[in-house]
């Protein structure tokens, strides 16, 4: 059933909001004001925009209505940066019922080509290769070549590579019959060194003409520095397996971020956008205004970026992270920017922190980055114990983030937030909060 309708706000996700006979719906690619035509058959369904926004821009992006990927493309990317500033003050303002004066979500210059990493999915539809990503909420595939997010760089090693299997006449892994050889292929590229490591997704580890291969695949560009061909038959949607073996070069890339190095591997937990994590890690350094006396907590430390940029400024750096590679990356990564005073940890955070206070051990900053779901309500009693001065959390979720913060508001002040655009046309935030003790 088709629908005129005006859509009247924005959904907690960024989606429009429009109200049909009292009730609710949202639907993407829209903006408050304007006048649309909707389906609401089964699926909400956006048919045509009849009285256009002044906010509304041209998508260049082919596959934009398709994908899901990227839902905030239609909309100037001045106002993307307020509306998701309003998202925060009313997340923060409902969780409190307190206004905060929080300044605007901090963008990028160029907001296009940013994603430092791709996994291309492959799939055979009608005996014919087909490589891309899955469509939102679907095992679809979507065949593109060009994602405007996207490393311009990587986007065209993928597209050349898919050729060159089509070439060498390999077999594409089927999900339903469970055979095929190829699944995956994921590009990084540092922003810093411009290194590319290409990782090779298969169901075998021997293949067919695999030096051939691998020799072409150098050819494409001379940043490609590393091939690694990764083994995975399990029979799940996961992408990666456990074995890995080294096809060409050292196996890693380095980037650098705030002047130090790091090492990138196949599995390593990386920031996607390179150049915004320096604005992310610049702002919460900033705001945990770091002594040289004192001792931080680095917690769901990932592979210690932002713990190895503060150890300068610090006395000690305690590093937690319950990833065992993440670990072994972050102790590589230490030594290759010569420095010995962060201890690594390989442990879970709630419980690691909870062993510290059991033991008295001071703590002046605690600097933390949770997964999605948030902390855990004994992370944070923990960090009560402990007492230390300031709190710099940052989140990838606000909402989790809030939820978290409210555990800790007995002791301590929210300060600052300020949230930062790492995933641009996305309607995704990071968001960091400062807290000080009362």
């Amino acid at each position: 059933m088709k629908k005129e309708v005006v859509i009247s706000s924005y959904s907690e996700n960024l989606k429009g909001l429009f109200e049909i006979n009292k009730n609710k719906y949202e639907v993407n690619g829209v903006i408050p004001g304007e006048k649309v035509l909707v389906d609401i058959d089964k699926k909400i369904k956006l048919i045509n925009v009849l009285k256009k926004s002044d906010k509304r821009v041209k998508v260049n992006c082919p596959i934009y209505d398709l994908c899901g990927g990227c839902t905030l493309q239609h909309i100037d990317y001045k106002e993307q940066l307020n509306i998701k500033t309003k998202w925060l003050e009313n997340l923060f303002l409902k969780a409190f019922n307190k206004h905060f004066n929080i300044p605007l979500v901090l963008g990028m210059k160029e907001p296009f080509n940013y994603r430092n990493k791709n996994q291309m999915v492959l799939k055979k539809e009608k005996n014919k290769l087909i490589g891309g990503m899955y469509q939102e909420g679907t095992h679809n595939v979507i065949d593109h070549n060009n994602c405007l997010i996207q490393d311009e760089v990587i986007n065209k090693v993928e597209e050349q590579i898919k050729k060159l299997i089509i070439d060498f006449k390999y077999s594409i892994y089927d999900e339903d019959k469970k055979v095929g050889l190829f699944r995956h292929v994921l590009v990084k590229r540092s922003q810093a060194t411009k290194e590319i490591l290409v990782v090779l997704i298969t169901t075998s580890l021997d293949f067919p003409g695999k030096n051939n291969f691998v020799k072409a695949i150098t050819k494409l560009n001379k940043e490609i520095t590393s091939i690694v061909q990764n083994v995975n038959n399990r029979k799940t949607s996961a992408v990666l397996g456990d074995k890995e073996v080294v096809l060409y070069g050292p196996g890693f890339i380095f980037d650098i971020l705030l002047g130090k190095k790091f090492k990138i591997t196949s599995k390593s937990f990386y920031q996607i956008n390179s150049l915004q994590t320096e604005v992310l890690y610049s702002e919460a350094i900033k705001l945990a205004d770091l002594k040289k006396t004192d001792t931080v907590l680095d917690a769901y430390a990932g592979v210690g970026t932002i713990g190895l940029i503060v150890a300068n400024n610090v006395k000690k750096v305690l590093s937690v992270e319950i990833v065992k590679d993440a670990v072994k990356n972050g102790i590589d990564n230490a030594k290759y920017n010569k420095i010995n005073n962060v201890v690594f940890v390989n442990d879970d955070a709630t419980k690691y922190i909870n062993n510290l206070a059991a033991n008295n051990q001071k703590l002046d900053v605690i600097i933390m980055d949770p997964p999605r779901s948030g902390s855990t309500v004994d992370f944070l009693n923990a960090v009560k114990r402990i007492k230390p001065r300031k709190i710099v959390y940052v989140s990838c979720n606000p909402v989790t983030q809030v939820e978290d913060l409210k555990q800790l508001l007995s002791m301590y002040n929210i300060k600052h937030i300020q949230g930062v655009d790492m995933f641009p046309h996305t309607s995704h935030v990071e968001n960091i909060v400062l807290l000080e003790i009362k």
